[in-house]
């Protein structure tokens, strides 16, 4: 669904169209220092095992609880253990999103949004932890479709708290292969992430850092999230049924690329 999105008879229209360079120059400093404390808080709980099992889901759901004296959802990251890469990625988000605006002493979630932000037992593409939980570039259609960021692949222009879907391989969607994580340090020929990993090569299953070589890499989307309030509007988030097919069905890079915005490098 490209251009604007309906939810009821609210109409939302995306941004005015801006450069690459633009969009590449744009930043939220104060929002990679809210999404970094979060990862720090979130890692102070310990790896706490690594499972894609319907109790990690479970786990997730529990962890956000709802006060009401605020109207916002309270992140306890010790309940979310076990973990997965989406999970520990949209939680660390959505923690930082908590941290951001107590940072700015500025609220830009209603109840309802946060309502429709908090992960619950749904499927894939359907509501905003939905969207961020499919195959393929779900995290980046959430981001693009609400407006709060922007999609790029040119590693070049990649920076610490920039959003990764990583690809093993060149399949998207049913038969793909990858993972989603925040980058913390780039270097030369390889980058140092954090999400919730497998155990491999002596290091526990779980939350933790990484560091994955560039050449294991078939392909990569990077997601900087600039504009952090419009979460705000995500009660308006339709359902996506293109990211619920994609359990099943693989899906082409240049119907990604058109519905996510994607700014492409020469790759």
């Amino acid at each position: 669904m490209a251009g604007a999105f309906a939810c009821g008879a609210t109409v939302l229209k995306p941004r005015r169209s801006v450069s690459a360079e633009r969009l590449m120059q744009q930043t939220a400093q104060p929002w990679s220092k809210a999404l970094q404390q979060a990862v720090a808080d979130i890692q102070k709980q310990g790896a706490g095992g690594y499972s894609t099992s319907e109790q990690a889901k479970e786990a997730l759901v529990r962890a956000f609880s709802w006060n009401e004296r605020y109207a916002r959802p309270l992140f306890t990251a010790k309940s979310a253990q076990p973990s997965f890469c989406s999970g520990a990625v949209y939680a660390a988000v959505l923690s930082g999103l908590l941290k951001w605006e107590e940072m700015n002493r500025r609220r830009v979630c209603s109840a309802e949004a946060w309502q429709a932000l908090v992960p619950k037992l749904v499927a894939d593409g359907v509501g905003p932890w939905g969207y961020a939980n499919a195959n393929g570039p779900g995290f980046a259609l959430l981001v693009h479709r609400l407006g709060a960021g922007v999609n790029f692949t040119d590693w070049e222009q990649a920076r610490p708290s920039d959003i990764m879907k990583i690809w093993w391989t060149d399949e998207i969607g049913g038969r793909e292969r990858g993972h989603l994580v925040i980058l913390v340090k780039k270097e030369a020929d390889a980058v140092q992430v954090w999400s919730s990993h497998m155990a491999r090569d002596g290091q526990p299953g779980g939350y933790g850092l990484r560091t994955i070589p560039r050449s294991a890499i078939a392909r990569v989307l990077f997601t900087r999230i600039t504009k952090p309030e419009a979460f705000g509007r995500a009660h308006l988030l339709p359902d996506e049924p293109w990211l619920t097919e994609q359990l099943t069905r693989p899906v082409s890079w240049d119907d990604c690329r058109r519905r996510c915005g994607i700014i492409t490098s020469a790759r």
